[in-house]
């Protein structure tokens, strides 16, 4: 007789089911936004009732504070599965080919922040904007550890501002990924060899 499969724990189910209306709701966002995405909504799509969504997250808000943690998490998630690389300059050019490198689904969380980015902009959401702000600074304060490694190493001039440098990085990254993201024509290869050329010779101490 075969064995029955061992039960899950109440914490797990909880977990797989985060997971999914976390899935769900990136899907929605990625495609067409989170202003008229609805908690019920949510709970549908992830194969649960409507009402789980309100339930687990409280508020539509909360939802989308815990969607940006679980964006974060899962680019973190893709990073690490690539090559090690040295904290500092390398990690910094490392982390501008993983961008570009990545493929098919993996694009789908970036084009959920643009979305989210441009609608905090025109305030949509009223709650939208701090909950992106956070995100952002969480994005920068990566970038700014390892420029701040960099000039401590002596490969990364000490005249580079590491707050500043990183917004430029930053906004260099975001802004190339919109374009292609609009135009898929855009030759997005030989534009991220271009930035990692320009990057590393902006960084290095002359």
């Amino acid at each position: 007789m075969a064995a029955r499969p061992a039960r899950r724990s109440h914490a797990q189910r909880r977990e797989e089911a985060e997971r999914r209306l976390l899935d769900a709701a990136l899907a929605i966002v990625a495609q067409r936004g989170s202003v008229r995405m609805t908690l019920a909504e949510v709970g549908e799509a992830a194969g649960y009732s409507r009402g789980l969504a309100a339930h687990r997250f409280g508020s539509k808000a909360g939802l989308v504070q815990a969607l940006a943690g679980y964006i974060g998490e899962q680019f973190g998630q893709q990073r690490a599965r690539g090559p090690a690389l040295q904290p500092g300059l390398q990690a910094i050019l490392g982390n501008i080919r993983f961008y570009f490198g990545r493929r098919g689904g993996a694009w789908t969380s970036s084009r959920a922040v643009l979305v989210l980015m441009t609608e905090s902009c025109i305030e949509a959401e009223p709650a939208l904007r701090p909950v992106v702000a956070a995100y952002n600074r969480s994005a920068l304060a990566w970038f700014e550890q390892h420029i701040a490694t960099g000039i401590a190493q002596g490969e990364i001039s000490a005249d580079n501002d590491p707050a500043i440098t990183a917004v430029l990085l930053l906004g260099a990254m975001r802004g190339i990924a919109l374009q292609w993201l609009v135009d898929p024509k855009l030759p997005v290869n030989a534009v991220r060899d271009r930035l990692v050329a320009v990057v590393e010779r902006v960084l290095r101490p002359v």
